[in-house]
């Protein structure tokens, strides 16, 4: 019987680490956000919103765009926002301890970077800064507060794959001042709600197939 026992203890070992890991992951996934709900969202506003924007620019004197083409822009940017922080919500509303304060805080971050940026455009408006400045600033600094949340919000996840995709909004969010306006906003377009559309997708297919 002694072999017998020595050869089940590695079997039963095994089984309860798997047994372990797959209780993380359930938690993780019943915990943390989903990446096509949030990518998703950000994409579709990003993407119609900067191309109203872009479009509207073009055919405006010095490539500003209209007030319409704005009021459709910020429509855009607070039901993506407004989704994001209900998502964030209802996942972590039955969490206790530790992660439901986690999960809070980087709810409440959401609002509180965007209210930063607010602020940040109302200084700079009323120092005198050009029209251009404002749009590059508004498009800037925004696309960071996402990129740099995404990254944050992969940190508390352990997912390479949003921190990846923060990561390359960030620096999207910097190549569009080197751009000038309009040409800023059709790469806020492609590159930011198109790459946004583009990682759901691979987050729904990497889903189907039991990964991500």
């Amino acid at each position: 019987m002694a072999p017998d026992d020595a050869s089940d203890e590695p079997l039963d070992l095994a089984e309860s680490l798997a047994i372990i890991q797959a209780q993380r992951a359930r938690v993780r996934d019943q915990v943390a956000p989903d990446p096509r709900v949030l990518f998703g969202a950000w994409g579709v506003a990003w993407l119609v919103g900067y191309l109203v924007l872009w479009s509207s620019a073009r055919g405006e004197p010095y490539g500003h765009p209209g007030r319409a083409a704005f009021t459709v822009f910020g429509v855009l940017l607070s039901a993506a926002l407004a989704a994001t922080i209900a998502h964030i919500a209802r996942r972590t509303a039955g969490v206790r301890g530790a992660s439901e304060r986690a999960g809070s805080m980087y709810g409440w971050t959401w609002t509180i970077g965007f209210s930063a940026v607010v602020l940040t455009m109302i200084g700079l408006t009323r120092a005198g800064a050009g029209w251009e400045v404002l749009a590059l600033g508004w498009n800037a600094l925004s696309a960071l507060v996402v990129g740099v949340l995404y990254a944050a919000g992969a940190a508390m996840w352990e997912d390479w794959r949003m921190f990846g995709l923060g990561a390359w909004i960030a620096l999207v969010a910097g190549a569009t001042t080197l751009l000038g306006v309009p040409g800023s906003y059709l790469l806020m377009a492609l590159a930011g709600g198109g790459g946004m559309l583009a990682a759901a997708t691979l987050a729904h297919v990497s889903r189907r197939k039991g990964g991500w």
